[in-house]
């Protein structure tokens, strides 16, 4: 009869209890659970009731090791289950199975059930009966037939008790059967002596049977029986059903036969192959794709049904322009294909290899124009892009300047021009750092960005360097996935740009190295040998006072050179900008020059953020270019006029230049081109986007005011050159611009614009 499997359990806590409770649902009979230690596990063992041995997930290496040496000192011949996955050495008397600890416990429940049902067919193995009645129904046989153990759940759908046909003939309580399927696969066990596993259609009880049936080394068999028959007609009912499920599924299926011949497709496979189903079902599949036999359809599926393995792989079919993924399952009777439509997600991984190799070439690209034009070619042939503009802020001007573009766009007779603010959707886009992407542009303005009439529109911003524009004629022309593609193309641009800025500013300051150096090998010289000159004559002479003042004026002369070369060597390093009050910086510099008898006149109040130490070195440069150079007269006579025609640095001055200005130590103006007179007027104001400096000198010829700004260009015998190109540099470093115009005195104005942060006061 059948009993309780008996399990000892050794662990200190009871964390592998679930499995056993899922062994006894597996084995449908009572799991009886000893719950113990090692110290008492030996009690166990000597009591020869033991079935098994589980020892817990949470068991010490150690301990599991002892309780090992304990069975291997004991003899026993109880088959060991471990749950803690722990190493141990394990001696060669004992069976030991160990388990993952991280597995679940419904898999390690129905690894144990087969390996305990492996170990059951093991001919060699003499195993106490109880652990492998668990099967199913179970029966046993000598070898004359007769019953030795029989199953009391038989009786269900049999009608026999144990009672009835323990101890009697098989065929002799159930003569029906002797001539049954169940009775043929019975004797062919006995006969070769080999285990079954099988389904058969038992007529006698009207059943379907899983039947489970091995050899007794004594003689005679046992047998385990499963009624399947509810699964059986659910099985044979729900073939339409499965059929229903395939055509549900979102990948393509088909099968085929063991002949290559369409046998099922579901209707996702008809849309990908581009075939009905009543049409090809029965045709060999290389027929009905011929373009397939050279490829890896052909060789794949001919290698899986020859080895009877599963095969993944991805393949182009040329006639159908796609990528197909493929995992195919063979059979005896056939093969079992799955196809996945991988085309977009093939195009998506060489569209980023492209645009990777793209990356190569951006950050090596010369200057801004090359990599926009490389960025819109890349747009074209990588993304597909019809129409792409590249944008680039220009501080200068507070503009986006369309550095490259598509040639289709020339063809629309459409004149790119740079983009102010007033260009709304295009400037969100710059400012906030955000994407503009319309399927539908409703219309187009006269600022707007659009290169003519378009319909689908893709903006993304390139950090603070401007704008990628894509457009086309079609509606909804952007995929999300373009929009990203786009995106990491802008990141890519963006990179380039900081590249190309960086270069320009290490050249600039490569140049200023080399001012640095023309200054000190013939700037300072001049004064210099004038100083060592004096000093010699002052050697013989009582009255020396001469000689000494015009050591003093060298001198000075140096340290002003001096002055201007560390003012122009910071040239557009990082700005430390802040709120600053105009008016207020105004009269601080105005304070740091030597204004002599000069006025300082302020109109209205502003703030602006600006790097104050920079702002105030303009102002300083912009006073002293007014005050001192207007110390002799306001209004020259006509025949007393200085020369000023000339534009060249200070080394090329004509050598009949007159000296002008104070004859005190303070160092002379930098760049003025005229000469004021005594009580010049100096004025600072606020302008529509920035603010000015302006006097009541004589102001720049017309003609001569772009030339001002350039390094050592100075119309006096005394200037540096420097003074107001350090100024140009100031405004270029802010972003602001700078020009030179007539005050309403007719003297001398700069205008300095673009000043975006610019809020103007009431005056006070």
């Amino acid at each position: 009869m059948l009993s309780s499997l008996v399990v000892a359990y050794v662990g200190e806590d009871h964390r592998g209890l679930d499995v056993l409770q899922l062994l006894d649902q597996r084995l449908q009979r009572p799991v009886h659970v000893l719950a113990t230690s090692r110290e008492r596990l030996p009690q166990l063992l000597d009591d020869d009731r033991l079935d098994c041995i589980v020892t817990g997930p949470g068991i010490t290496g150690s301990a599991l090791q002892r309780t090992l040496f304990v069975l291997a000192d004991n003899g026993a011949a109880v088959p060991t289950f471990d749950l803690s996955g722990r190493a141990v050495d394990v001696p060669g008397s004992v069976e030991f199975h160990q388990f993952d600890a991280a597995a679940a416990p419904t898999d390690v429940a129905d690894e144990l059930v087969g390996i305990t049902f492996d170990a059951l067919l093991d001919e060699g193995r003499d195993r106490p009966e109880p652990i492998w009645r668990g099967f199913g129904q179970y029966l046993a046989v000598d070898g004359g037939w007769r019953v030795t153990d029989w199953d009391p759940r038989l009786a269900e759908w049999t009608g026999v008790d144990p009672s009835t046909i323990v101890g009697r003939k098989l065929w002799e309580v159930l003569p029906d059967w002797e001539s049954s399927v169940f009775a043929d696969r019975c004797r062919e066990v006995i006969d070769s002596g080999e285990s079954v596993a099988t389904e058969l259609y038992h007529g006698p009880g009207e059943c379907w049977l899983e039947l489970r049936a091995l050899p007794r080394p004594s003689g005679g068999l046992e047998c385990f029986l499963r009624d399947i028959t509810e699964y059986k007609a659910v099985q044979i009912e729900g073939t339409s059903g499965i059929e229903s499920t395939l055509d549900r599924i979102t990948d393509a299926f088909f099968a085929l036969d063991n002949r290559e011949r369409f046998a099922f497709l579901n209707s996702r496979a008809e849309f990908l192959l581009d075939v009905d189903a009543d049409e090809v079902e029965g045709e060999r599949f290389w027929d009905e794709f011929p373009a397939a036999v050279s490829t890896t359809f052909y060789r794949e599926f001919k290698e899986a049904m020859e080895t009877q393995e599963p095969t993944s792989f991805e393949e182009y079919y040329r006639p159908l322009s796609r990528w197909f993924e493929v995992n195919a399952y063979p059979a005896e009777d056939g093969l079992s294909v799955f196809l996945r439509d991988v085309t977009e997600q093939v195009q998506l991984q060489r569209k980023l290899q492209n645009l990777h190799d793209v990356t190569r070439e951006l950050i090596v690209a010369e200057s801004d124009v090359d990599v926009a034009a490389q960025t819109v070619e890349a747009a074209e042939e990588i993304l597909g892009f019809p129409l792409v503009t590249v944008w680039r802020h220009n501080a200068s001007t507070g503009k986006l300047d369309p550095l490259a573009w598509s040639p289709a766009i020339d063809r629309r007779e459409t004149e790119m021009e740079p983009l102010g603010p007033d260009s709304r959707f295009i400037w969100v886009v710059y400012e906030n750092g955000e994407r503009r992407h319309l399927g539908f542009v409703p219309a187009t303005t006269a600022t707007s960005h659009h290169p003519g009439k378009v319909t689908s529109e893709l903006l993304v911003p390139v950090g603070e360097y401007g704008v990628l524009g894509a457009y086309a004629d079609e509606r909804d022309a952007f995929s999300e996935t373009d929009v990203k593609l786009f995106r990491l193309l802008a990141s890519t641009v963006e990179s380039a740009f900081a590249r190309t800025e960086r270069e320009r500013e290490i050249a600039q300051r490569n140049e200023r190295l080399n001012e640095f150096a023309s200054v000190v090998s013939h700037d300072l010289r001049n004064p210099l040998n004038i100083a060592a000159a004096r000093a010699e004559l002052a050697r013989g002479v009582e009255d020396d006072e001469e000689h000494l003042d015009k050591i003093g004026e060298s001198l000075d002369r140096m340290e002003q050179l001096i002055e201007d070369l560390l003012a122009r060597a910071r040239g557009n390093r990082d700005l430390e900008r802040e709120p600053v009050e105009l008016g207020a910086l105004a009269r601080d510099a105005w304070d740091g020059v030597d204004t002599e008898d000069a006025t300082l006149s302020l109109s209205g109040s502003a703030t602006l953020d600006a790097d104050p130490d920079r702002l105030t070195q303009l102002f300083e440069n912009l006073f002293r270019n007014a005050v001192e150079h207007g110390s002799t007269s306001r209004q020259p006579p006509a025949d007393d006029a200085v020369e000023h025609g000339s534009t060249s640095p200070r080394s090329h001055a004509p050598e009949d230049a007159v000296e002008h200005g104070s004859t005190s130590r303070q160092p002379p103006a930098d760049d003025a081109v005229e000469h004021g007179g005594e009580g010049v007027s100096v004025r600072v104001d606020t302008c529509k986007d920035g603010f000015s400096v302006a006097d009541d000198g004589p102001g720049i010829p017309a003609d001569e005011r772009e030339q001002v700004f350039e390094r050592g260009v100075t119309r006096s015998e005394d200037g540096t050159g420097y003074g107001l190109s350090i100024v140009a540099d100031i405004v270029e470093g802010h972003g602001w611009r700078i020009a030179a115009t007539d005050s309403d005195e007719g003297g001398a104005r700069f205008e300095i614009t673009n000043v975006h942060s610019l809020n103007e006061q009431a005056e006070a």
